[in-house]
């Protein structure tokens, strides 16, 4: 089903469609500055977690002031850009996330939460690296088109991820993306995404924040430790829940909407390849017709402004 657009911009919102990500240039050097700088005077408190994660955000401190200071400063300062490129949508968590030097910061594969119901709407990232990024500081990696290959359920703790048997046909087909000061990466949490160890002699710092449409309820998935049944649990979520979210625990305060079952069985690699040949046919067949793409977006643009 055709979803109400996230992106003004067209040419955006069709590169996002297709692939699952966009980069474009979306903040000023002065905004990333601060946002560096915000970092930079945080620093000691971020990495309090430094020898148990060399990759680490800033909700691993269990730090809650600085959690909520850094939410609250990152949203200040997306937020004086993002009407110019976003409809009607509201704000989750912000985060810093920091790449230390050193292989074990590598991040394999994977898709992030699950905020939404995305068989009908959009949930999304805006990434943004307080410098230069590629292959050898930690850069970003895109499985092209994944976002539409299998429905997924995506709790926390911890899941047995459905793509788990094909982790190295999914390397194989990444796309790499390198991003200058001032540029973004957008991306949709389905999407399968990984970044590079940073290997340079710095740390890498970025910034993200996760946006939805407006009127939206926000979903979070809960998997218990040793629930052999794989009953998931989902809860109905605030801003604040999400804020003061800890990765292995449930919701402190957000109301219980059901338990259910969920099947975590792997994809099989032939099944995988299929998707894989399937949406590259399909993306190249897009670019063919962009005629019937503008309209069927213009019509979802009507039903939104509706």
């Amino acid at each position: 089903m055709i979803k109400p657009p996230v992106f003004k911009d067209e040419k955006l919102q069709r590169e996002f469609d297709e692939n699952g990500f966009v980069k474009f240039r979306m903040f000023n050097p002065e905004q990333v500055k601060r946002l560096n700088d915000f970092y930079s005077h945080t620093q000691a408190a971020h990495e309090t977690v430094v020898e148990q994660k060399k990759f680490h955000a800033t909700n691993d401190t269990d730090n809650s002031q600085l959690i909520a200071d850094a939410d609250k400063f990152i949203k200040s300062v997306m937020l004086e850009e993002a009407d110019k490129h976003f409809y009607n949508y509201k704000t989750i968590a912000a985060n810093y996330l920091i790449k230390q030097p050193g292989d074990q910061s590598e991040l394999g594969p994977h898709q992030d939460l699950r905020f939404v119901d995305e068989e009908k709407f959009y949930s999304l990232n805006i990434w943004v690296a307080t410098e230069p990024t590629n292959q050898t500081n930690g850069g970003l990696r895109f499985l092209q088109g994944s976002h539409l290959f299998f429905e997924t359920i995506r709790p926390l703790p911890t899941y047995p991820w459905k793509y788990r048997d094909v982790s190295d046909i999914i390397s194989r087909n990444f796309t790499d993306i390198q991003t200058e000061i001032g540029d973004c990466v957008v991306l949709n949490h389905a999407c399968i995404h990984a970044s590079y160890p940073n290997l340079s002699d710095k740390i890498r710092v970025a910034a993200i924040l996760a946006l939805i449409p407006q009127d939206v309820e926000i979903v979070h998935y809960f998997l218990p430790d040793g629930n052999e049944a794989n009953e998931v649990e989902e809860y109905a979520m605030t801003l604040e829940d999400f804020v003061n979210l800890k990765g292995g625990q449930r919701p402190q305060k957000a109301p219980l909407v059901q338990k259910f079952k969920y099947n975590f069985g792997a994809v099989s690699k032939q099944d995988f390849l299929n998707k894989l040949e399937k949406n590259n046919s399909e993306n190249k067949s897009l670019v063919k017709d962009g005629y019937k793409y503008a309209k069927d977006r213009i019509s979802a643009l009507f039903r939104v402004a509706g």
